[in-house]
């Protein structure tokens, strides 16, 4: 019972100290106003050393203290006040209508932007499959692969003209999503631009399918990838000085280093004798390139959150490198023997959307 009566006793006592906090900075300010200037720091200073001012009072409290340091010609302490006042509230706006000019003028020496910005995302890519140069073992007949459903030329299904059979030959696989996430940094370099580098971790997959030489014989692979990337790009963002605006547009473009850490790929055989490989590891076969790098675009909207940004944006990706180690792509006998199937010379590409938050960071100094 004691010790709930001490909490109580407690509570009322903070909470009375919070409440004449309140009204020293209220009276404070009255005093400003009636140009009685030297006893204000004293009132408020205890206040803000406890913390017990709420977030709008401790802006408050620090602008006056930056007010009558400015208008009592104490310069260092003016000077320490304004960077406590932009560390209180990052970007604090001035009002021509009621500050005064002092105050104006001390404020325009200060940096007032963020530093730099840090994004967090992360989102979903499907992959689209490009195929540079086909490949194929020794088939009578030519039979286009499909991936992720459709073929090379965005078919779902096709006839072969040299076959007697009038039925169509039907895409098996179905297109494939997976997971990324990403760490930029970036910093405003002019106004509404940005400059970003930093790193993301990307799985991906891709499904495919192929008819052997006949309607009856089909080959079906899916490979799967993860990959370190190091991005670096340019953005522009539309109305990014207006911050009174809440929704920003903004377009980005850039590219990035890829380096695949991982990669598995499964097959099966049906009609015939029929077989199938649960995994085989692609690298360790040597049958891909671990060394690519990316051209990449895309279009975002941003949605102000204070100083802070949530954001959703949708982004594609190219590859400019041949995924597919040419050199070894007939040495994997799980594929080309019990599956017969060659992977075709090709690059991914990858289509993606994402959300995330832009965090501002700020260090207010002199410029």
């Amino acid at each position: 019972m004691r010790y709930y009566l001490t909490l109580l006793l407690l509570s009322l006592t903070v909470c009375g100290y919070t409440q004449n906090c309140t009204q020293r900075l209220n009276q404070a300010e009255d005093n400003y106003e009636a140009g009685r200037l030297l006893g204000i720091p004293d009132q408020i200073e205890g206040c803000l050393r406890d913390k017990s001012f709420s977030t709008e009072e401790e802006v408050r409290a620090r602008k006056l203290l930056t007010l009558v340091y400015i208008f009592t010609d104490q310069e260092a302490r003016a000077e320490q006040a304004i960077i406590n006042l932009l560390k209180a509230e990052p970007e604090h706006r001035l009002d021509p209508q009621v500050d005064p000019a002092e105050l104006f003028f001390l404020y325009d020496q200060y940096r007032t932007k963020p530093i730099f910005r840090l994004s967090f995302k992360i989102g979903m890519n499907t992959s689209n499959v490009i195929q540079i140069e086909e490949f194929a073992t020794h088939n009578t007949l030519v039979h286009d692969n499909f991936y992720n459903g459709s073929t090379d030329g965005g078919s779902d299904s096709y006839q072969v003209a040299s076959d007697s059979s009038s039925s169509d030959y039907d895409a098996i696989s179905s297109r494939r999503f997976s997971i990324w996430g990403e760490l930029l940094a970036q910093k405003e370099v002019y106004e509404g631009v940005d400059v970003l580098a930093g790193f993301q971790y990307r799985t991906s997959s891709y499904a495919g399918d192929t008819y052997i030489n006949q309607l009856n014989l089909n080959s079906s692979i899916t490979n799967s990838q993860t990959y370190m990337r190091l991005p670096i790009g340019v953005s522009y963002t539309h109305w990014s000085a207006d911050r009174d605006r809440r929704l920003l547009p903004y377009v980005f473009l850039g590219g990035s280093f890829d380096y695949l850490l991982n990669a598995t790929g499964s097959i099966s055989r049906t009609g015939g004798t029929a077989s199938s490989v649960s995994e085989v590891d692609l690298i360790a076969t040597n049958q891909v390139n671990r060394i690519n790098y990316s051209f990449t675009g895309g279009v975002g909207l941003k949605i102000r959150f204070k100083t802070h940004f949530f954001f959703v944006e949708g982004r594609y990706d190219t590859s400019r490198m041949n995924y597919i180690n040419g050199d070894d792509r007939y040495t994997n006998l799980d594929y080309t023997f019990d599956g017969a199937y060659v992977e075709p010379a090709l690059s991914l590409d990858f289509l993606s959307v994402s959300g995330g938050f832009n965090l501002s960071i700020y260090k207010p100094k002199k410029l």
